[in-house]
């Protein structure tokens, strides 16, 4: 297949390598790997999890889940609050497979409670620091409001807690990944106690890709959910997630100039390719990282070199100590995204080395 420029290109054994480390990490803890498809949104790369052992999964939405379901994934969260108008999906979907929703907060609940007739599993998402959705975990008298809520449905199966500890991306070392893990940790393991004795078998379920590559101990949880090590990103670099020689997905994109006289080089690789996510290195926005391709990989990153400006098609990066001098127009750059989550959302589709394609979940059903 000919390949448009720019694409996306996928390092299947590093990818591979990722899953392997994660789900050893999960056997090694004791815990459930039930990792988050939300990165790649990829049937193909679906594949690559069950080689390990993998046979529950975690999406982000109800077309998601349909996605997944439909490519033989028969046990599904859907790690999202339960938006009303999706309940008759929910239903048709239940009749065939092993499936839980979310829920993040008793009006969230209570929108939707008596329109789901089919069984489904429960959980109830709770906030341990992050701030975006889910109740406070010391919250007790809204979580029992919501779990007798819950209880009154008979088709309705309370699964237990579920949480994002998405404040870790705002870390920049592993030590401070740490603390919020351990704070974390901490608050779930309370609220465990709070209910084991009438639920015997609740699940704690712990998800984000920091804490689940950073920290090696789990007490307490019943499964992670894990996602962006699939492809691991700059981001997760910066935070101290990953080495960048983990980083499995770049884009390779075309040079359009070169601009020795100002140490900038034009691309081919705009918002709508990487997205406008950024880290900051050395006070410097980055957009992107960049390597040499070489044909069917690439290099480490070049030194003092790094996208700093992205406008919709445009990508403009700066370098210094002329190190990409020698570029000219028509030659082909590999970009490592700072968010690999929203380089595939933008992209649609990766290519292997082989050139094997790797479609992700359309847009037009989401």
């Amino acid at each position: 297949m000919i390949k448009n420029l720019p694409y996306l290109l996928l390092d299947i054994p590093k990818c591979e390598q990722n899953i392997a480390f994660m789900a050893l990490k999960a056997a090694n803890a004791k815990v459930l790997l039930r990792p988050h498809f939300k990165t790649h949104q990829s049937k193909a790369v679906g594949e690559l999890f069950r080689k390990h052992g993998i046979t529950q999964i975690t999406v982000s939405s109800v077309p998601m889940a349909e996605y997944f379901a439909d490519a033989g994934w028969n046990d599904i969260t859907i790690a999202f609050p339960l938006v009303p108008q999706m309940a008759q999906r929910i239903n048709s979907l239940a009749k065939s497979i092993a499936l839980n929703v979310t829920f993040s907060s008793p009006q969230n609940l209570m929108a939707s409670i008596d329109s789901i007739d089919e069984r489904v599993g429960v959980f109830i998402e709770v906030d341990v620091g992050h701030g975006r959705s889910g109740v406070p975990a010391d919250n007790t008298r809204e979580l029992a409001l919501m779990v007798n809520l819950i209880g009154s449905k008979s088709n309705l199966v309370f699964k237990g807690f579920l949480t994002h500890a998405g404040h870790s991306y705002s870390a920049r070392d592993r030590e401070e990944v740490e603390k919020l893990h351990t704070s974390s940790l901490s608050q779930l393991a309370k609220l465990r106690s709070f209910w084991i004795d009438q639920y015997p078998n609740i699940v704690i379920s712990y998800g984000d890709t920091p804490t689940c590559s950073i920290s090696d101990e789990f007490w307490g949880v019943s499964e992670i959910r894990p996602g962006n090590f699939v492809f691991y990103d700059v981001m997760q670099n910066q935070i101290g997630s990953c080495n960048l020689s983990q980083v499995a997905l770049a884009l390779i994109c075309p040079v359009v100039d070169v601009l020795a006289g100002k140490q900038k080089v034009i691309l081919h690789a705009g918002a709508v390719h990487l997205s406008k996510e950024r880290v900051d290195i050395d006070g410097i926005g980055c957009y992107g990282l960049v390597s040499r391709f070489e044909g069917s990989t690439w290099s480490e990153p070049i030194a003092n070199a790094m996208v700093t400006s992205l406008s919709q098609e445009h990508g403009v990066v700066t370098y210094s100590g002329n190190v990409l001098d020698d570029l000219k127009p028509g030659d082909l750059l590999a970009l490592l995204p700072v968010h690999s989550c929203l380089a595939v959302d933008c992209m649609g589709q990766m290519f292997d080395s082989q050139g094997n394609v790797y479609d992700v979940l359309p847009k037009s059903i989401r």
